[in-house]
């Protein structure tokens, strides 16, 4: 029983990390898009607007994938320490 407590803090702990690197990498993407909504009207050039626009896209995307990764990554491991009973 000691060992599946044991597990279970690991497994909320490595999802509490997750959970913070997601938010982190939202904040950026975040600040990102309102530094381009700051800059566009001085660079005024559609392109970059645009540029700007997909690589927000990718990072918001990219953390989606990474967090769904990591919950996989994090489930998986506790199911294999407590199957090893």
């Amino acid at each position: 029983m000691k060992k599946n407590l044991t597990v279970l803090g690991e497994f909320l702990g490595h999802l509490a990390v997750g959970a913070t690197m997601f938010v982190a990498l939202l904040l950026f993407g975040a600040g990102l898009n309102l530094l381009v909504q700051w800059i566009a009207p001085i660079v005024g050039d559609d392109s970059f607007s645009e540029l700007m626009k997909l690589v927000e896209k990718i990072i918001l995307y990219g953390d989606v994938v990474f967090i769904v990764w990591w919950v996989s990554i994090s489930i998986y491991g506790a199911i294999k320490e407590i199957s090893h009973e």
